[in-house]
This record gives C-alpha cells, sequence and structure tokens, in this order.
C-alpha cells in the first residue's frame, strides 16, 4: 500500500519512499489503471484519490525554506499524481464522484496553496496538470514537460492556451469538462497567478463554456458562488 510516501510490506512493517521511487511507483500504477477498468474500480475503492491529500501533505513545513531545487522535486512529483489521478478517473463516472469530493475539499484547496506550488515559476504547469484533469486528456507521466508545455496562439489579441498532447493540440470548441472540480481550484487559485496567465485561462475558459450545454451545465454545478463563472455563462 502506497501511502504518504510509505510502502507498508505484507509483514507489516513500513518503508519510505524516496521521491524517485514514489514517481515510479505513480508510473507504474498509471499503467495499471490506463488500461485494466477493473483496476480503476479497485483504486477507486481503495481510496486511491486520497493519494492527492497525502501526498502534498508531505510539501507542508517547507515552504519558507525551500530552493529551486526542491520545487524541481515537487512539481514533478505533483506531474506524476495528477496524471496517475487523470488515468484512473478517465471515463470512470463513479471515480469521478469519488475525485469531486476530494479535490474540492478545504483541505485540498489548504494543502496546494501552501504547498509552494502555485508560483509565477511553476504557474503553467500547475495549469496544464489541473486542464488535463479536467478534461480527462491522459498523458504520460514520464513526458517531458516541453513536450505537453501550454503554449499560446500569438495570432491577435485574443491569445489564449493551447494543451499540448502527444497527438497534438486541442480544439477547446471539441472539448468536454468532465471534472469541474479542478477547474473550481484554478478559480480558487487565480489571485496567485501571473496577471498574464490570469487573463489566457479566464479566456480559455470562455471558450470552453461556449463550446457546449454540457460543459456549462458543469461549470455551473460549481460556479454557483462564483462571480467569475457566473460572468463567463
Amino acid at each position: 500500500m502506497l501511502k504518504s510516501g510509505m510502502v507498508t510490506g505484507i509483514s507489516g512493517h513500513q518503508y519510505k519512499l524516496h521521491d524517485d521511487a514514489k514517481c515510479d511507483t505513480m508510473g507504474a500504477l498509471w499503467r495499471i489503471v490506463g488500461v485494466n477498468g477493473s483496476a480503476q474500480r479497485v483504486f477507486g475503492e481503495a481510496t486511491g484519490f486520497s493519494l492527492l491529500l497525502t501526498t502534498l501533505h508531505t510539501f507542508q513545513g517547507k515552504r519558507e525554506h525551500m530552493d529551486e531545487s526542491d520545487l524541481t522535486v515537487y512539481i514533478k512529483l505533483f506531474k506524476y499524481l495528477f496524471r496517475l489521478m487523470t488515468a484512473a478517473v478517465c471515463e470512470n463516472a463513479v471515480n469521478r464522484m469519488k475525485l469531486h469530493a476530494v479535490i474540492t475539499s478545504q483541505t485540498f484547496f489548504e494543502l496546494l496553496a501552501e504547498s509552494g506550488l502555485l508560483c509565477v515559476e511553476l504557474e503553467r504547469q500547475v495549469i496544464q496538470l489541473l486542464l488535463e484533469l479536467a478534461l480527462e486528456v491522459v498523458v504520460p507521466p514520464f513526458l517531458t514537460s516541453e513536450s505537453t508545455a501550454l503554449a499560446t496562439i500569438p495570432e491577435n489579441e485574443n491569445t489564449t492556451f493551447v494543451v499540448t498532447t502527444p497527438s497534438g493540440q486541442f480544439n477547446p470548441d471539441k472539448e468536454r469538462i468532465y471534472n469541474a472540480g479542478a477547474v473550481r481550484v484554478l478559480i480558487r487559485s487565480l489571485l496567485l497567478f501571473s496577471p498574464k496567465m490570469q487573463l489566457e485561462f479566464l479566456r480559455l475558459l470562455e471558450s470552453l463554456a461556449r463550446a457546449s450545454p454540457f460543459n456549462q451545465e458543469n461549470l455551473t454545478s460549481i460556479g454557483k458562488n462564483q462571480s467569475i463563472l457566473q460572468s463567463i455563462l
């Protein structure tokens, strides 16, 4: 069992995993749940989504002393974690509900806000990963950030994000928001991002909201008390 960076063996003894081992473990889980519906179900039943809380909890207490090397380690763990969550929830209605309960909790938001990841240096990567989860864009966790970076289209003043996936760039008009809780997290974090990033994200959100009644309904379900969403919808 993987919990808070610890592995419990058959004998009951616990072993602390190093950061690279945590990523390797989550990468192996990503491969399993991504191709096996039964493994997805077991992941959800075994409270796999609580890894969102336990992993972020391991980042606590270091924020004031974090340096660039710490951020590099943390964002790598965050990437593996969120891409595992995306694979575990993809096309699984039951797991979507379980994810929603965790990601929309006050505990999750507080842990994320205190993790040090919501900073200008990492904002594009954090937004990318939350958007992948919201849209269920399944990407291998071991793919480099450059291969899946949030890009911009400098054609006009209405520039917005595009999520670049292994198969190419996505079209917001054809995307569906399956996990609106991830969007809610981004909206709550908006003031922690740079002004340019705020504007680009809001333009993308508007495009997604206009894409279909399905997206509007899902966004409305988490945006009743969000003035930003009310203005967009």
